[in-house]
């Protein structure tokens, strides 16, 4: 439901805002008539968005689809500004003509927009009524309720702020899409190779597409700043003057206060449902899982790590990390498989997808970095997204692993803390951050006190450190016994 509502909103906002502040001219002008030819214009706007987008996609020309239709906003959106600059006598005709235009090039881009949304997050995984079809529908009608609503909020809004304050708006509008517009256009010309390809033009585009997800905020706030315009001058009746009226004028002057009244707590908790869903989704729903907190383990004087079996009997996933002796935390986690006494022991990454780990949800264990779903009795198998096998014992009802093992597969984690190490050369102790030196070799770092002890080991490391066998890397695939 939530992305649906959110992306519905992120699309037609912008529409919504301009249409009522559109409407919100053309009626300063022609006594509340002579609009309806702008919403045809809406209509034919966004049926031909949603249009467009199944037809370039079959032809494979979305990016240049999205150029034109971008392209055409822009200069309906520049005509449009240079439209509210136009004396308020002659606005009626040019403005009225050049405000179409830009609601319909408008319509189109949003259109468009929510079509790419739809087409690549399916409203329902299967072609019977379910209830991620219901929640997903529900989204919709939410949305398109909430953004509907705008229109005549803004209408109210602006008819009693005047028309320049809602000239104002308008351009500020009109000028933010305009700056998202063009980073798109001189996007897509650069991948279809239109245009030289530089860091300079690369540096726009990454910027504006960083700061595009704050327009429906910024759009919402244009709502609040009318309806703060609209308190100020709203009406106010002194009491003596409305004791002085007779009854049919005091109803009436009455009447007049509480739709003013209603109008402004309409609008207030409009842009308040906006910015709370908008916040919801950006600052929690959109967040990408985290995994558990790892209880950090100690081998024990032999060099194993133990895990009581009879602790795993919840079925849920257990999460453990070891850190080596050169800083490398290694995350591995444990879970029984059937219900029984069978476990899975493997490590918190994934061959394909790297070290950002696993997730438990009911009988699945899910990839967080490609959300593929795995069977928890598959845990403890390799290939694919499941989790890296590692290798251990069962003594005893404990789940053995030796520290050794957990060192070779190191290479697979990207966390490094800082910890005590020793010189190799000259056994001296030193902090590993605070090491002038150091090197790897076979996949382990060492650190030194000075450059001269690091030459004596790149000559002769076997000497100083011993036989032992390399780490394993991601790349050289599952290391089987």
């Amino acid at each position: 439901m939530l992305p649906y509502l959110v992306n519905f909103i992120n699309a037609f906002i912008p529409l919504s805002l301009a249409a009522g502040m559109v409407i919100a001219l053309i009626s300063s002008l022609r006594g509340g008539k002579g609009y309806r030819s702008l919403f045809v214009a809406i209509a034919c706007g966004v049926l031909a968005g949603a249009v467009v987008y199944p037809v370039a996609f079959r032809h494979e020309s979305l990016t240049s689809a999205r150029a034109i239709l971008h392209g055409a906003a822009l200069v309906a959106a520049v005509l449009n500004a240079g439209a509210l600059f136009i004396p308020a006598g002659r606005f009626a005709a040019i403005g009225r003509c050049a405000a179409l235009i830009f609601m319909a090039a408008l319509s189109a881009a949003s259109g468009f927009s929510f079509a790419a949304f739809v087409a690549e997050q399916s409203i329902s995984s299967t072609a019977v009524l379910n209830t991620e079809l219901i929640v997903n529908i529900g989204g919709f009608l939410a949305a398109l309720f909430v953004t509907a609503s705008l229109i005549p909020m803004t209408v109210c809004m602006g008819g009693k702020c005047g028309r320049g304050t809602v000239a104002a708006a308008l351009l500020l509008v009109s000028l933010l899409l305009a700056a998202q517009w063009s980073a798109d256009i001189l996007l897509a010309l650069m991948r279809l190779e239109m245009v030289e390809l530089t860091s300079a033009r690369v540096s726009v585009v990454a910027k504006a597409g960083k700061y595009a997800r704050l327009l429906p905020y910024v759009e919402a706030l244009v709502l609040a700043s009318l309806s703060l315009v609209f308190f100020l001058k709203r009406t106010v009746i002194p009491a003596d003057e409305l004791a002085a009226m007779d009854k049919a004028e005091r109803r009436k002057a009455r009447s007049g206060l509480v739709t003013e009244k209603r109008r402004l707590k309409c609008a207030v908790a409009s842009v308040l449902v906006v910015l709370g869903i908008l916040l919801y989704h950006d600052l929690y729903a959109s967040r990408p899982p985290k995994i558990s907190k790892p209880l950090n383990l100690k081998p024990d004087s032999e060099g194993m790590i133990r895990v009581k079996i009879d602790d795993l009997s919840d079925g849920n996933l257990h999460r453990y990390s070891h850190v080596t002796d050169d800083g490398h935390v290694v995350r591995f986690f444990l879970i029984n498989r059937s219900g029984g006494r069978k476990v899975g022991v493997v490590y918190d990454a994934c061959m394909l997808c790297g070290d950002m780990g696993y997730i438990q949800e009911k009988n699945e264990v899910i990839c967080i970095a490609c959300n593929v779903r795995i069977f928890v009795p598959s845990i403890g198998k390799a290939g694919g997204c499941n989790p890296i096998p590692l290798a251990h014992k069962v003594e005893n009802g404990y789940v053995v692993v030796a520290a050794e093992e957990l060192d070779k597969g190191a290479k697979y984690f990207s966390e490094v803390v800082t910890v005590k190490v020793k010189d190799p050369v000259s056994g001296k102790e030193m902090i590993s951050r605070d090491a002038p030196q150091k090197y790897e070799f076979k996949g382990r770092t060492y650190y030194f006190e000075s450059e001269e002890t690091l030459e004596k080991f790149k000559v002769e490391p076997e000497k100083f450190v011993g036989e032992k066998e390399s780490r394993y890397f991601r790349v050289q695939g599952y290391q089987g016994a």
